[in-house]
């Protein structure tokens, strides 16, 4: 599976960023990788919540029903998505320091589709990784 893992620091604590990055009905604002992301239901974010994403990469279109599978308000979200033969799992987690917090993405897939697997290599999705942390980071200091 290719995975990859970045930190970045920002100047937020790190409850309120965390609330924010858990809604991935909003992800598409802040991961270049996604083009459209929507929240399919309604209520406080908890285990179960869903998400529909939609993005492309390598020249491939997919789309993704994605679910919160733990969730620690403040502390840490992880979010699972399948379809169109992938299969991800999004793990973020953020840890409080003097001035704001730190955090943690640790990102991973599986997918049926050969092409896919040599075009997001680990080299390629680790630099994918650090596209999704800059903007991240914008998005949260924006």
């Amino acid at each position: 599976m290719p995975s990859t893992t970045e930190t970045i620091t920002v100047a937020r604590p790190a409850d309120e960023v965390l609330d924010e990055l858990a809604d991935f009905g909003r992800l598409a604002e802040w991961d270049p990788m996604f083009d459209e992301s929507r929240r399919l239901d309604e209520g406080p974010l908890q285990v179960g919540s869903r998400f529909r994403v939609a993005g492309s990469v390598a020249g491939s279109s997919f789309e993704l029903d994605m679910e919160i599978v733990a969730y620690e308000p403040g502390r840490r979200v992880v979010v699972v998505g399948t379809g169109d033969g992938l299969r991800t799992r999004e793990d973020i987690s953020t840890v409080p320091t003097e001035d704001g917090c730190e955090v943690t993405y640790d990102s991973g897939f599986e997918t049926d589709k050969s092409d896919l697997v040599e075009a997001i290599a680990d080299p390629a999705f680790t630099a994918a990784g650090k596209r999704t942390m800059r903007g991240m980071r914008e998005w949260l200091e924006g």
